[in-house]
């Protein structure tokens, strides 16, 4: 008797609340789709940091998890409220609270279990689609085959039943409190509106706009991180508040009775909203909150996935690039070790030179914004630190022109008065006219600056830090050499293989320790007793071999690395096919969480919504009958229902908009600042604005006609 009551009102709930069944189908979806992306085979075989990717979306998945059990909390709540008359009948005909209680969760089990395995068929076909554009990041063509891993899909159902174990457990302890009076009552409860304070309680509103400006000068301005916590604590309170104020001001706005109130049934209009924001404030706070996460989170993505090509092919234009911090390196072995793997079609060992001058390395450390260090001194003296050479770093004009050749650039012609000025577009940015007035000084005289290429030129180290001086060959002549470098095209693909043989040829040549050595180096020193010099011990081989106590373990032998940050590639060693398709995963297995998420919290928010406008809608046809018997026109009808649900739809979404505006244009400019990304802040977030409105109006359209039809009909 009762599971035939579970299905028959399960069907019921299906059908009244369609928008919250679509919503949960896509929940299944989703989950079953980006899990996908753990199991795969076809993944963990194109890269060997598929971990990386599981290790994201298991943590996102942590937090969907707790947001998707909110919205089934909310929505079970929400319909034992808008059902309490009929579960008090169920009581007064003798059924027992322990037994309804069981009979509301079989039919909310039902619903989400009916919405589990249509998302598993949709999700299927997301699967597909996530994964033609997983390939296609990395140029692969993907054969569509329909992937069914037994893992993936038991964590998938793990969670999406989770959520429902975990909302339904609480609604469970609802009902033992619950007498049939309160039952009866509880639908009641939505209508009212306790007035109190209210001019007082207005004020919250500016209060908290007032504090969420302040927060985005404090991030502009730089702040430690326990202050950061705190001041974003305060912003997730503000957002609360802005509705606890915003409510108080339109029930002070309708008190005032102005002229403007009785125009175009505004009134009417502002009374329902008031009563909805008054009754919703946590919710629409929520929502709020959930919507500036998607809006970040959606623009973020798309700043590291359009950045993701350009700072592979900046970072890694040679089909192998090597350094070598010893002066007249022939590269013998690592041209053996490449030789063993691949036939190299071009190739080419040259120097880099220095002659004891810091002037270009005192320039940009001046001019650069994003350096990270401080590089002058008191006395306006260089220093050099992490990311840059000690001193200037030079190169022959024959060298930069084969190298341009190999990277299928034009050739640069100098006279011997000019030099040319090799860097990063985002750094030539920051450059005045003042850039052409330095002059190089050199033992043949004084150079001016011909031009500034800005040419994707591998400058983290290998081809100097930043920048490098390109000068006639008999100029560097009478210069030092600083280190070596190889660069080489090679035909086919490079393999990680190739890449790891020629770390580990590079690292016992120049007698580099692994992280992993370093670490047992370590652990053996500390048992022996150290000397003022340092320690010693007999190596496997039968070598002494000495090191000081203050050793530290080093992955790069550069003595700078340049001022890239937020995507930064820096490394003796680089193949480009594997050094770029790790970085590309890398960013992939950000961005494509980062779009997950964003996708769940504005279904979850728009459900909320749709489903609080649509179950109302039968006590507002009450309402539309009395304006109707007023004289009031069916047209001025459906334009009073379109400016309700409007200013209802507008209500979280613009808070959110303003928001998440402020943070993601900042954050974005910094990102273009920092990397040299295409595009600006305001760019990204336009994106990330436009999908979320389109996702928003297609809820809003739904919403606006299911209700127009309810209150018709």
């Amino acid at each position: 008797m009762l599971n035939k009551l579970a299905l028959r009102n399960a069907k019921r709930s299906m059908r009244d609340y369609i928008v919250y069944l679509v919503t949960m189908v896509a929940v299944a979806a989703m989950m079953f789709a980006f899990n996908s992306l753990i199991f795969s085979e076809d993944i963990r075989s194109m890269c060997s940091e598929a971990g990386v990717l599981a290790a994201m979306l298991g943590m996102i998945t942590f937090f969907i998890v707790l947001i998707v059990a909110w919205l089934i909390n909310y929505m079970a709540k929400f319909m034992l409220e808008k059902r309490s008359r009929e579960f008090a009948t169920y009581l007064l005909i003798g059924l027992k609270k322990k037994e309804l209680s069981r009979l509301y969760m079989k039919e909310n089990l039902l619903v989400g279990t009916a919405a589990f395995f249509i998302g598993l068929g949709v999700g299927t076909l997301l699967q597909q689609i996530i994964m033609t554009v997983f390939y296609s990041i990395f140029s692969e063509d993907y054969k569509l085959h329909v992937q069914m891993n037994i893992w993936c899909l038991v964590m998938t159902a793990g969670c999406y039943f989770a959520c429902y174990l975990f909302a339904l457990m609480r609604n469970k302890k609802a009902f033992k409190k619950m007498s049939i009076a309160e039952l009866l009552q509880m639908e009641k409860k939505n209508e009212e509106i306790k007035i109190g304070h209210e001019k007082l309680r207005q004020w919250l509103f500016p209060a908290a706009a007032a504090y969420i400006i302040f927060v985005y000068v404090m991030m502009v301005r730089g702040c430690s991180i326990w202050t950061a916590l705190i001041l974003m604590a305060g912003f997730v309170a503000a957002v609360y508040l802005l509705f606890h104020g915003l409510s108080a001001f339109m029930i002070c706005r309708i008190q005032k009775r102005g002229r403007g109130m009785y125009r175009n049934n505004r009134i009417f209009v502002f009374r329902q909203m008031a009563s909805k924001v008054r009754t919703m404030r946590f919710a629409m706070g929520t929502l709020t909150i959930l919507l500036v996460c998607s809006l970040m989170g959606s623009a973020f993505a798309f700043m590291f996935a359009r950045y993701q090509g350009q700072a592979a092919d900046y970072s890694v234009p040679f089909d192998v690039a090597v350094h070598s911090p010893t002066p007249g390196d022939d590269f013998a072995e690592e041209i053996s070790a490449i030789e063993s793997y691949n036939k190299i079609k071009g190739q080419r060992i040259y120097q880099i030179y220095e002659n004891g001058s810091q002037e270009m390395n005192l320039y940009f450390g001046t001019h650069v914004t994003t350096t990270m260090e401080k590089h002058v001194d008191e006395n306006g003296n260089f220093i050099p630190g992490n990311e840059y050479y000690t001193y200037d770093t030079y190169m022959k004009l024959s060298d930069y022109n084969a190298l341009r050749e190999m990277l299928g650039y034009d050739a640069v012609s100098l006279a011997d008065d000019q030099y040319v000025l090799q860097t990063k577009p985002r750094i030539a940015r920051d450059f005045g006219k003042d850039v052409y007035q330095q002059q190089i000084q050199t033992a043949d005289g004084a150079l001016s600056l011909a031009a500034v290429y800005t040419d994707a030129f591998s400058q983290n180290g290998i081809n100097g830090a930043d920048y490098l001086i390109i000068v006639p060959d008999e100029i560097c002549e009478g210069m030092t050499p600083y280190y070596s470098a190889y660069a080489a095209d090679m035909e086919g693909e490079g393999s990680a293989e190739l890449r790891d043989a020629l770390d580990e040829v590079h690292r016992h040549k120049h007698g580099q320790l692994t992280y992993d050595e370093y670490e047992e180096l370590q652990m053996e020193m500390d048992e022996e007793e150290s000397s003022e010099d340092g320690w010693s011990q007999e190596s496997s081989d039968g070598a002494e071999m000495s090191i000081e106590m203050t050793t530290e373990w080093q992955e790069s032998l550069m003595e700078g690395s340049g001022t890239d940050q937020m995507i930064v590639m820096i490394a003796d060693t680089f193949v480009k096919d594997a050094d770029t398709g790790d970085l590309k995963f890398m960013v992939t297995a950000v961005t494509f969480p980062l779009e997950y998420i964003a996708l769940i919290f504005v279904f979850v928010a728009l459900t909320i919504l749709a489903v609080q406008q649509l179950s109302d809608s039968g006590k507002y046809k009450y309402r539309y009958d009395v304006l109707k018997k007023l004289g009031m026109k069916r047209k001025d009808v459906d334009r009073t229902i379109f400016r309700q649900l409007a200013l209802y739809y507008l209500a979280p979404a613009a808070a959110a908009v303003v928001i998440s505006s402020g943070i993601v244009i900042y954050a974005g400019n910094q990102f273009v600042k920092y990397t040299g990304a295409a595009g600006n802040g305001f760019s990204y977030f336009g994106i990330s604005l436009l999908i979320s409105a389109g996702i928003y109006l297609l809820y809003f359209a739904a919403t606006y006609l299911g209700f127009k039809r309810n209150v018709e009909a």
